[in-house]
């Protein structure tokens, strides 16, 4: 439950995140396929940064070891490139400010769900490794379709093993441990056999998938973080196919085995919207995208009564009000990005499965949250 004062009080613990007081900070008219009347001027949207909003909460996970887990996804870091909807140009800024944002926190584990490069170059992924350097908090990450060599790259990319040697405890698939949280990392960029290494699109290979069902029994309170999303995020978004070309290969047998393993949520990234899921009975959580509007990342309050998700802004006024201009103005691709960023946004939260039952209007109530 919340606190009087809208702080989250999950398992006791306080992490100083406060509900916005409304949701109006991301408020439009709704109209259009961006969400917005043809010929809006994005600089009188009214956008507000007093603080986080609470995303959804859900019963499970849950933890008897309170666990405080940052996510950040899709920073598409960039040395080189300016512009586009991805606003490459304040990409080092909105890292720099995110991790400066996290060092003032207390988090158990920063995790980074891919796409940590726009295009995997070597000075990006040094950047990139410098800014994370500043990290007081230990972190890991999951490779995004931009972060791996691929056949149509005009530049030299690290190979997988570098990406391994400095995110992860040690390769892929892993297991960290945060609380009472288990975070079980898949690669879904990058296949053994290849088959990716001309496709932005994802997998999860039979490997991982063997090495999931062996241990997702091990953990009473496993998350599942991969960067590619599962097929039921397409209903959740209202079905859109502007992803379509960038999908997880075979998705049927990975669901079947979070399913059969009990998984309660897979965390995800890929789409840049936030998002809440399911899949053959599994929860999804996609987390925003730091490079696009929202310019946002999450945080996991786990506790004895479950998971608060809660989003966190790193864009001022300004940076969201450029961020919208760019979105609107790239492509017919970006303005439904964008549209759908703030239908989602306004719906806040997505999900509510710790609302009192007896709550009016309540998703526990009335029986919306699945």
């Amino acid at each position: 439950m919340d606190a009087d004062d809208g702080t989250s009080t999950v398992g006791g613990r306080n992490p100083g995140f406060a509900a916005a007081a409304t949701t109006d900070w991301l408020a439009g008219d709704g109209s259009g396929p961006s969400g917005f009347a043809a010929g809006d001027s994005f600089a009188d949207v009214p956008l507000r940064r007093d603080g986080p909003a609470l995303l959804a909460r859900f019963a499970e996970p849950a933890t008897t070891e309170p666990a405080s887990i940052a996510v950040v996804s899709d920073v598409h870091l960039s040395t080189r490139e300016t512009g586009s909807w991805k606003v490459f140009h304040r990409t080092e800024t909105l890292l720099r400010r995110a991790v400066a944002d996290l060092n003032d926190h207390d988090v158990d584990l920063v995790v980074f769900t891919g796409d940590l490069t726009e295009n995997g170059a070597t000075a990006d992924f040094e950047l990139v490794s410098d800014v994370l350097g500043e990290l007081d908090h230990e972190f890991v990450a999951v490779p995004g379709n931009h972060d791996v060599p691929k056949t149509f790259d005009e530049h030299a990319v690290p190979p997988l093993s570098r990406f391994e040697r400095e995110y992860t405890p040690g390769g892929f698939p892993f297991t960290v441990e945060a609380g009472g949280v288990s975070i079980l990392g898949l690669n879904t960029a990058h296949a053994p056999d290849g088959s990716l290494d001309d496709t932005h699109e994802g997998t999860v290979s039979p490997d991982q998938r063997a090495w999931l069902a062996d241990e997702l029994p091990r953990h009473d309170a496993p998350l599942v973080v991969g960067h590619h999303n599962l097929p039921g995020l397409l209903d959740a978004t209202g079905g859109h196919s502007w992803r379509g070309s960038f999908p997880m290969r075979d998705p049927g047998p990975f669901a079947d085995v979070l399913a059969g393993g009990g998984a309660p949520l897979y965390l995800s990234g890929h789409l840049h919207v936030p998002a809440v899921a399911a899949t053959a009975g599994v929860r999804e959580l996609v987390s925003p995208a730091v490079c696009s509007f929202p310019q946002a990342y999450l945080v996991l309050e786990v506790g004895p009564a479950g998971t608060s998700v809660w989003h966190v802004p790193v864009a001022t006024r300004a940076d969201a009000t450029e961020a919208l201009d760019l979105a609107h103005a790239y492509s017919e691709r970006s303005r439904m990005v964008a549209g759908i960023v703030r239908r989602q946004t306004g719906a806040y939260p997505l999900v509510d499965e710790l609302a009192p039952a007896d709550e009016p209007g309540s998703p526990a109530a009335t029986g919306e949250c699945d």
